[in-house]
Formats: C-alpha cells, sequence, structure tokens
C-alpha cells in the first residue's frame, strides 16, 4: 500500500491532503488539512515575500511535513502556487523549506496550475462541457472544455485576496468600491472572447465552497453536500447583495461562512457574480475538486490522468477500497436490470430509471462498512457521503434511498430531499417501483453464491411469474424472494410468484 501526502501552498493558505492507495489501485483520503497563510498578503509593493510571509510558510510546510512521516506517508508531493510563483524572492523560500524538510517545492506555472484544476474538476463531475473557475486569493484560473477536452484557458492576474485589498473591502465595503470593483470585473471579462461559448459555469476553490456552505443555509437544502450543488444565478446574487451591506463583524455571524473567509467573502462572491452575468449563466455547480485532485490523477495515471468515465472509477473505488463482494453486487445489479427490462410494460419507466437501478445495485451493501446492524440508514448514510462521484445530487439521493430500500422500502427524512432540495414530487414513485425489484434481485442471490444465472418474468392481469434458471439446486433464492411478494404487490397490484425455470 502507498500513502501520498500533497501540500499545496497557495495565496489564501496551505493545504495537506493524504491519500492511501491499496495494492489493487483503490484510493481513499484519509487527511484534509488546511490553514490560512495568506501569503498574497505577506508581500510588499514590490511583490516580494516578506520575512513574516515565508517564516510563516517555512513553519507550516515544516509541520505538515512532520506529519506526514508521523502518519507514514511514503511520497510527499509539493507545489507552490501564485503568490510564490509571481514572487521575485521565491528561491529563499524554496531553499528555506528544502533546508528544513527535505522537500522540494515544485513552482507550478499558471498554465500547469489551470490544467491540474481542469484535470481535478473533468474527474469529478457529469458535465461534459463546460467553463472551468478556480478561484484563488491570487489568480482567477478559466478554462473552458468541450466533451472533456480543454478547448480554452486563460489565468488572470487577481484572487479574491487581491482584489479585496485593491479595493479596500474587508470589511462594510464602500458602494463607490463596489461599482469599481464591478466594473473591473466586466471590461475583463469581456475582453475574453470565448467565454460566452461556455455558459455552464463549474466553479473550485475555497470560495466556492464557502458560497455553496452559506447558500445551503440559506434554503435549508439538503443533502448537506457540496460537491455538486447547484445554485441558481439569482441566488448567487442575493447572497452577494447580501453579504455587501454587512460589516465584517455581521458577515462572521452568517450560517456556513468561515470566520478566516469573513473578511474577503463579497470580493469572492463578487467575481463570481460578474462571471456569471459576462456569460449569461443561469447557475452554477460546485466542485469539491482540485489542482490537488488534478495532482493525484496524475500519479497514478502519469500517461492519462483522464478518467475513461467517472462514475465507474468512483463507483469501483468504493466496492475495491471497502473490500465488498463485488461478484454479488455485480449479480445483483444484473439481474434488477433484467427484471427491470422485462418488466417494462408494467412499471413504465425508461433508461432514467434503469441507470438508477444499476447504480443502487452496486451499491446496496455500501453500508456494511459502518455496520450490518441498521444497514438500510447506514446505506443511506454513506452513499449520500462516500466520494461517489459523477452523480448529480438528485441521482444521488434517488440512488441512496433506493440502495437503501433493497430489504424493504426505506423512506426516513425523503420528504425533506423533496421540499429542500433536488429531487421531484415524481421521484418518490420511481423509488416505490423500483425498490421491489431489487429486493427481488437480492433475494435471488441470496446465498451468494450465483446459483441464479438467469430469469424469465411474464405478466398477466392478476400475476407477475418469475421462472429462475440455473445449474444449482436455487430453493433458498426462491423462497426469499417470495418474501418480497406483498410489496409487490402492494406496488403493482398483481400477485407475484417465483418457480424454478
Amino acid at each position: 500500500m502507498d500513502r501520498i501526502g500533497i501540500i499545496d501552498l497557495g495565496s489564501n493558505s496551505i493545504r495537506l491532503v493524504i491519500i492511501d492507495i491499496n495494492d489493487n489501485g483503490a484510493h481513499h483520503q484519509i487527511e484534509n488539512l488546511k490553514e490560512s497563510v495568506r501569503l498574497r498578503s505577506g508581500t510588499d509593493a514590490q511583490g516580494f515575500l516578506t520575512d513574516e510571509g515565508i517564516n510563516s510558510a517555512v513553519e507550516m510546510v515544516s509541520l505538515f511535513v512532520r506529519f506526514c512521516r508521523a502518519r507514514n506517508v511514503t511520497q510527499i508531493i509539493a507545489v507552490a502556487t501564485a503568490a510564490v510563483r509571481r514572487a521575485p524572492n521565491r528561491s529563499e523560500l524554496i531553499e528555506r523549506i528544502a533546508e528544513q524538510t527535505g522537500i522540494t517545492i515544485q513552482v507550478l506555472s499558471s498554465e500547469e496550475e489551470a490544467h491540474l484544476g481542469y484535470i481535478g474538476l473533468v474527474n469529478s463531475v457529469t458535465e461534459t462541457t463546460g467553463l472551468m473557475a478556480d478561484l484563488g486569493g491570487g489568480a482567477l484560473k478559466l478554462v473552458g472544455f468541450r466533451d472533456r477536452l480543454n478547448q480554452n484557458s486563460t489565468t488572470l492576474d487577481f484572487g479574491a485576496v487581491s482584489l479585496m485589498e485593491k479595493y479596500r473591502l474587508q470589511d462594510l465595503p464602500n458602494k463607490a468600491n463596489l461599482k469599481e470593483l464591478e466594473a473591473f470585473l466586466d471590461e475583463t471579462f469581456a475582453k475574453i472572447s470565448w467565454l460566452p461559448s461556455y455558459p455552464r459555469l463549474m466553479g473550485l476553490g475555497g470560495t466556492f465552497r464557502s458560497l455553496a456552505r452559506v447558500y445551503r443555509h440559506y434554503v435549508h437544502y439538503v443533502p448537506d453536500v457540496t460537491h455538486g450543488i447547484v445554485i441558481p444565478a439569482d441566488a448567487v446574487a442575493e447572497i452577494y447583495t447580501m453579504l455587501s451591506s454587512m460589516d465584517l463583524q455581521r458577515r462572521r455571524q452568517v450560517p456556513g461562512l468561515e470566520q478566516d473567509r469573513a473578511d474577503l467573502s463579497v470580493t469572492g462572491v463578487a467575481i463570481i457574480h460578474r462571471l456569471l452575468k459576462a456569460i449569461d449563466g443561469r447557475e452554477l455547480m460546485v466542485s469539491a475538486s482540485s489542482l490537488r485532485d488534478g495532482l493525484f490523477y496524475k500519479h497514478i495515471f502519469p500517461k492519462d490522468p483522464i478518467l475513461f468515465n467517472v462514475l465507474t472509477h468512483h463507483t469501483n473505488n468504493l466496492i475495491h477500497y471497502h473490500n465488498l463482494d463485488e461478484n454479488h453486487l455485480r449479480r445483483v445489479s444484473n439481474l434488477a436490470v433484467i427484471l427491470f427490462d422485462q418488466l417494462a410494460p408494467l412499471h413504465n419507466l425508461g433508461s432514467y430509471e434503469r441507470r438508477l437501478l444499476l447504480i443502487a445495485g452496486l451499491l446496496h451493501e455500501l453500508g456494511v462498512v459502518i455496520s450490518v446492524e441498521g444497514l438500510e440508514k447506514h446505506t443511506l448514510y454513506t452513499v449520500l457521503n462516500s466520494p461517489l462521484l459523477g452523480l448529480t445530487h438528485r441521482e444521488r439521493v434517488l440512488a441512496a434511498y433506493l440502495a437503501a430500500s433493497h430489504d424493504g422500502l426505506f423512506h426516513a427524512n425523503l420528504r425533506s430531499h423533496v421540499d429542500h432540495g433536488p429531487i421531484e414530487e415524481d421521484d418518490i414513485d420511481r423509488i416505490k417501483k423500483l425498490a421491489p425489484l431489487l429486493q427481488i434481485a437480492h433475494s435471488l442471490d441470496r446465498s451468494r453464491t450465483g446459483v441464479v444465472t438467469n430469469l424469465q418474468a411474464s405478466v398477466s392481469p392478476h400475476n407477475c411469474e418469475i421462472k429462475v434458471f440455473g445449474t444449482q439446486k436455487r430453493d433458498l433464492e426462491i423462497r426469499d424472494a417470495h418474501r418480497q411478494a406483498e410489496a409487490f404487490r402492494q406496488e403493482y397490484g398483481i400477485e407475484l410468484t417465483v418457480v424454478q425455470g
């Protein structure tokens, strides 16, 4: 097993992630640490890093390196971004870190920084085309991608910290200063001719994540998941108006807003708000990915770090990392889909629901990583909160409730996801229709030996008969499948019989 540490020396903060990589290639993040340093603020008028800024950065990197060694990290990857890149005396910082820790900091070019953010993003989202905005303290990286391929890229020489200082927006913003900032942003974005070609905005970085947390509190959103959340442009504008009307003390009381980001929150959200206007974007999707993810994928897939299929990779990764019974999960998923296809005239559902059923079949026992006692609630929790990337929030919630319903319908707090979350009223009926199919499929591999190799379902006005085929005795599976007859009858209004084929 490998355990790698990635240190990201940014303009606003220094971050460390530690990731385990098992012998089978499965990976899992076990540490995610952050310390605000604000190197961008620790520069003088000529852009030189001050002694205070250098000392603070060296101390924090040294601490993170010691932490990595205490956690038995086998390899440390360390990079620095805009604030260090621009500093004429950056070599002093790099040399001091090397002397104290033995670690060499790689200073990323603006192109490398943007590309790593792009890799992390496209390996974690469902969208294949859009505009990535990676907002840091000292730079804004923009990448337009189509069919998951990087088409356009630029790095702007400002970030949330640098513009906050330039327009003096730390405390209660002056209206004239706000107008000046907005005019500067509008003028800057208008010069980038390709921006309007990508009206789907996807945001990376602490400012975007902070905005997502504020939004979740603002509308009482569930699930409590940042990655993949979609925020309407109107809501971004409302939050911007709210924050820009407050002084620093009041902003520190805003639910969801980090204390150490309260001062730069107005500037950061202003950048997001004006960028949405520049591309005529209707909504913002926030990603929890970062250039650290890009570095990780370049580490494990050096020849081609772009995943072929995002959802497949992350689903398989969960199964393999947690050593789940993959053969059983795939058999259940396949049997559920076969049943779905053969009962199409009965349920009248389509390819969207078929895909959900397949996913839920693969994940229906994920909760065992917590406990088999209360498996349903544990499965719901783990599907909602695991790094299962490549699903929209709506798909994640539906898959979670369906996976949790593999031995009876599970609907705890489901209503709240309709009232305050991403799912629709009709989605409850989708879960109710799909759940019995997953339950039957699970029963047909109850012994986990694969004795059921195929099935044939036929429907008459009053009965659904499932013939079960296999080369071995399958009495246990048939008997267990009959337990699902009542749930099937309640949903579909006909009797269920399961017989040997």
